[in-house]
C-alpha cells in the first residue's frame, strides 16, 4: 500500500480532523542546540533588529545563556542569563515568558541594547527583564496553524545542550 502522508495529513486538515476525532497524542521532542540556533536565526532573517546573531546555550533546570551578536560596532557580544518563568497555558494563554538578566559588566550598554529591541519578530514583546512569546503568532502561517486548536499542552524545558518540548494534543470527539 503506497501511502502518501503529506496527502493524508492534507485531507484529515481539511476535514478538521474529523476522521481521527477522539484521538489524543503526546511527545517529548528534545531539540539540540544546533537546530535551536539554526531556528533562532531563521527567525532573525528579513527582520529590523540590530541583533546579527544569537547563540543559545541550554542548561539543565529550564535556564539557558543567551549570547547576543549585535551589527553595533565596537559593542562586544552580550551574555544573557536566561530562565523559563511561565508556561504557556493552551488554548487561553499561549504565551511562554523567560525572565532574563545580562550577566558581566555591560551596565550601560543594556539599556542601550533593550531600547533597540522594540523591533522584535511579530508576538515577541519585552516587558521589563521579561520576554513573552506568543506561540501561535510566533510560528506564523503555514501547517501548524491549523494545529493550534488541538494543542492542550506546550511547554519548553531544557536539560544540557538540549531544550525539550512537551506537547500534548487533543482532537475532540
Amino acid at each position: 500500500m503506497d501511502v502518501n502522508v503529506s496527502e493524508l495529513l492534507t485531507s484529515l486538515q481539511s476535514s478538521g480532523f474529523r476522521d481521527i476525532a477522539g484521538s489524543r497524542a503526546s511527545a517529548q521532542i528534545p531539540f539540540s542546540r544546533s537546530l535551536v540556533n539554526r531556528l533562532v536565526a531563521q527567525a532573525l532573517r528579513g527582520t529590523s533588529t540590530p541583533v546579527r546573531e544569537v547563540d543559545v546555550r541550554p542548561h539543565d533546570g529550564d535556564e539557558f545563556d543567551v549570547v547576543l551578536t549585535l551589527s553595533w560596532p565596537f559593542v562586544p557580544p552580550l551574555k544573557m542569563a536566561v530562565s523559563v518563568a511561565q508556561q504557556p497555558q493552551f488554548p487561553a494563554s499561549p504565551v511562554l515568558v523567560f525572565r532574563w538578566s545580562l550577566l558581566g559588566a555591560v551596565g550601560a550598554l543594556a539599556s542601550r541594547v533593550i531600547a533597540s529591541l522594540d523591533r522584535l519578530p511579530a508576538g515577541i514583546r519585552l516587558d521589563g527583564d521579561r520576554l513573552l512569546v506568543d506561540i501561535p503568532v510566533t510560528a506564523g502561517h503555514g501547517p501548524a496553524e491549523t494545529l493550534w486548536p488541538l494543542v492542550k499542552k506546550l511547554e519548553l524545558h531544557t536539560i544540557d545542550e538540549r531544550v525539550v518540548l512537551d506537547v500534548a494534543l487533543e482532537i475532540p470527539a
